[in-house]
């Protein structure tokens, strides 16, 4: 059995539809790619599979995670679930972090809500180093200002898996990072999948793709519009949209 399953996906913010049935697999220790334009509906899976909809939108479908399906569940259901068994990583670290508290407290506060007895300044320190940020004692006492975006990026993928979660999605994570973070960020990712987690990676960049991707779902206007492996998607696409998409390379 595959660890998520999404089968007939379907979407609307109020009256507009914005997924189109929609149904993939993902299996442990693998990375799914999903790439589109902007407003393509890429981040609208993403929520989905989290329960992080707004109050407007309507679902349909299936979302099978490790057998159990996440659409019937209720919100407090959703949050046992969330940080837990599934990380999230948001493209913008500036908007998720607190300005207020500390990296170190930030990244505790996710392992504090499922764990009720831990040392948690030692697991959020663990964490940081995980995450490859250098020093982490050291960052673990800083504040969000003190850091620079790709720390900061980092700080959330600490959190993201604190609690060992055994899927990560990651929302555009590496969309205002230099090239030199970025490629530390993906060199991260395929650790993280060494180590048997799964990961959803939403991205309109076809070079982060190419560099960590097992499989990519190309996004058009709510509808995949070709699936495959890497290498087929790269060498011989069939949708035209996945053509011209490669061609601005």
């Amino acid at each position: 059995m595959a660890l998520l399953e999404v089968f007939s996906l379907n979407l609307w913010y109020g009256d507009t539809k914005v997924l189109h049935d929609i149904s993939f697999k993902l299996e442990a220790g693998e990375i799914l790619s999903i790439v589109g334009e902007s407003g393509s509906g890429k981040s609208s899976i993403l929520n989905s599979i989290a329960g992080l909809l707004p109050q407007n939108a309507r679902r349909e479908g299936r979302i099978l995670f490790k057998g159990k399906d996440l659409t019937l569940l209720s919100e407090a259901e959703h949050r046992k679930i969330r940080g837990r068994d599934v990380g999230m990583i948001f493209q913008e670290p500036s908007s998720y972090l607190d300005p207020l508290f500390t990296a170190g407290s930030q990244v505790e506060e996710t392992l504090r809500s499922h764990v009720s007895r831990a040392d948690f300044k030692s697991e959020a320190i663990g964490a940081l180093a995980r995450a490859g940020i250098p020093d982490p004692q050291e960052k673990y006492r800083m504040y969000p200002h003190q850091l620079s975006g790709g720390l900061k990026q980092r700080v959330c993928i600490a959190s993201a898996i604190i609690c060992n979660p055994s899927l990560i999605l990651a929302d555009e994570p590496t969309t205002a990072l230099d090239v030199s973070v970025q490629k530390r960020i993906l060199q991260l990712f395929r650790k993280l999948r060494e180590e048997g987690k799964s990961i959803i990676l939403v991205t309109h960049d076809f070079g982060v793709v190419a560099e960590v991707a097992d499989r990519v779902i190309v996004l058009k206007d709510g509808r995949i519009a070709e699936e495959g492996d890497v290498f087929g998607i790269f060498d011989s696409p069939r949708a035209d949209y996945t053509k011209k998409l490669l061609s601005a390379l």
